[in-house]
């Protein structure tokens, strides 16, 4: 069953949920710009830390919500709200130094116009789509496939980056001014079927459909996939192409003979 301490008013407790989800999105923000302030790490560390950590902090807050008709809305408020800070911030129309600070490379507030804002926009897009619990409330209709894509975006290209800067060394290959070297291809495999296997298992605690056994397989392939196009990217654009190669790769799966007995959609 879903979590839901108040039996009866589920409405209030997924407020309480929604509060919860934001303040601990904000509090990677915040600390992370505090990081960087005190010098003990770069902006490149503290932007990848937000990359890799937001999307699946947010999901694992899912779980706090009541499965009722209204936690897929109020879940995606969190993200929403930063799509719209974002966009602000970018445009000059609101100023704020610890967003800038901590997801830009630059320090131009500009920069949160790019994949900053396609990270969070393409996260309200997953979780209206596929958010875990279907619109019926029905978990024996639950999907994972919002789990995996988040661990491919999140996890595989935040380790793309980490190891790819740390052991790459000088050879490097990519289209359109991208530049990508083995090892970060290396870790970027690594990063989303590692993410992606722990939020399925994470998961699975509460839906038993979400075996990581039967689901191992269709992770490698997804993250097989995901890497692939990742590394073909030109720059500017990984998290809209890994993000939809890994939907197209979960939605194929079943047309291909491996196992995915899961709704295509959970909001229809």
């Amino acid at each position: 069953m879903v979590f839901n301490p108040l039996p009866g008013l589920e409405i209030v407790w997924d407020i309480v949920a929604f509060i919860i989800s934001f303040i601990v999105i904000l509090m990677l923000v915040q600390i992370n710009a505090r990081i960087e302030k005190s010098g003990a790490f770069s902006t490149v560390v503290t932007r990848k830390v937000i990359h890799t950590f937001a999307a699946p902090l947010w999901v694992l807050t899912w779980i706090l919500f009541s499965g009722s008709i209204f936690s897929r809305w109020l879940a995606i408020i969190v993200p929403l709200i930063f799509v719209l800070q974002f966009v602000m911030i970018g445009t000059g129309k609101s100023k704020n130094e610890d967003f800038v600070r901590s997801m830009s490379r630059s320090g131009d507030p500009r920069e949160l116009l790019g994949g900053t804002l396609y990270y969070a926009f393409l996260m309200v897009v997953v979780g209206i789509l596929w958010f875990y619990v279907p619109a019926d409330g029905n978990l024996a209709n639950a999907t994972p496939l919002a789990l995996i894509v988040f661990g491919c975006l999140a996890g595989g290209d935040g380790f793309a980056d980490v190891i790819g800067r740390k052991y790459g060394g000088d050879r490097k290959f990519g289209i359109g001014g991208a530049e990508k070297t083995v090892a970060g291809v290396i870790g970027m495999f690594i990063g989303s079927f590692l993410f992606s296997f722990v939020l399925v298992f994470l998961f699975s605690i509460e839906v038993t459909a979400f075996s990581v056994i039967d689901l191992l397989i269709p992770i490698l392939v997804v993250s097989l996939v995901a890497t692939i196009v990742e590394a073909i990217t030109p720059k500017g654009l990984d998290n809209l192409t890994i993000t939809i190669a890994a939907i197209i790769m979960v939605l194929l799966l079943p047309f291909i003979g491996l196992f995915w007995p899961f709704p295509m959609f959970s909001l229809f």
